[in-house]
């Protein structure tokens, strides 16, 4: 995260959280915009917010250094995302400027979704829309429901930007169509027990690729993905009239009694209580 030895620019974390952002577990506590002198990169102090930060480089040329010894590129239509405690500096480079949007946020819905990866420092691709304007309007207005909603913005948009350079990130595209292909599949079928190998020759990858590959891809193995995608369905349809017996052969389990068991297993109740409990 940093050097506890060393004398970083430290921006705290300031007071002031009101009772809508204690009971929603979100705040964003400060939004702006700026543009920085011609390469200030090179002047910029090495330094670590007490909260979270985006900030967009909507036009320019920028540079981040993030602890302990990385630093990338910023073309216009990137984010720069920091996590608190991480020592950072970045500003114009290469003769421009770096001209931003910029929110600061802080809360446990915040440091949920960084412990589950969604949320990570570095740089990642936003687009040319000044996405952060929004919630920035938001935001200002002090009405609870435009807080609300100011939280529900930002949490959608770290989710979009976490998808989109998950799909991006690491695969040719070829791997990203053989893998969308087959999750296409998978659920189009949903009656069928795919077995790794069957999903692995899908794919045209040998048995032990295909399971690196697609764990990092969709952050599971395919073997749970396939367990909790019949779940999943299956507890929406419970949700319905059908018969446990009818859900169950419908999902592909050979009898009632081991898809009970199997949901049980993963949402803690069994298909009935599930229905009593959130059925109509």
């Amino acid at each position: 995260m940093f050097d506890s030895k060393k004398i970083y620019d430290i921006h705290r974390l300031p007071k002031g959280m009101h009772k809508i952002h204690k009971d929603y577990g979100l705040w964003i506590l400060q939004t702006g915009g700026s543009s920085t002198a011609v390469n200030s990169f090179a002047v910029t102090k090495e330094r670590y917010f007490e909260f979270f930060s985006i900030s967009h480089m909507y036009e320019g040329h920028g540079r981040l250094w993030l602890y302990p010894d990385y630093e990338y590129d910023i073309k216009p239509g990137q984010c720069v995302i920091t996590t608190p405690k991480s020592a950072n500096r970045y500003g114009g480079y290469a003769d421009d400027v770096y001209t931003e949007d910029s929110i600061c946020f802080t809360g446990p819905v915040a440091e949920m979704l960084t412990r589950s990866g969604i949320i990570k420092s570095g740089v990642f691709e936003l687009g040319s829309v000044r996405s952060l304007l929004p919630i920035q309007k938001l935001a200002a207005n002090p009405a609870v429901y435009s807080q609300i909603n100011a939280n529900i913005a930002l949490q959608k948009l770290m989710v979009d930007i976490y998808n989109e350079n998950r799909r991006i990130s690491g695969f040719d595209d070829s791997y990203r169509h053989r893998l969308d292909e087959l999750i296409k599949t998978i659920n189009e079928q949903i009656y069928r027990w795919w077995t790794v190998e069957e999903m692995a020759e899908f794919c045209r990858m040998n048995k032990e690729h295909f399971r690196r590959i697609f764990k990092k891809y969709m952050g599971i193995l395919p073997k749970a993905y396939l367990d909790r995608l019949k779940i999943h369905k299956a507890s929406e349809m419970l949700l319905g009239s059908s018969k446990v017996a009818a859900i169950a052969a419908g999902l592909g389990y050979c009898d009632a009694y081991h898809f009970s068991r199997r949901f049980k297993a993963l949402t803690g109740m069994s298909p009935r209580e599930y229905r009593r409990t959130f059925g109509k």
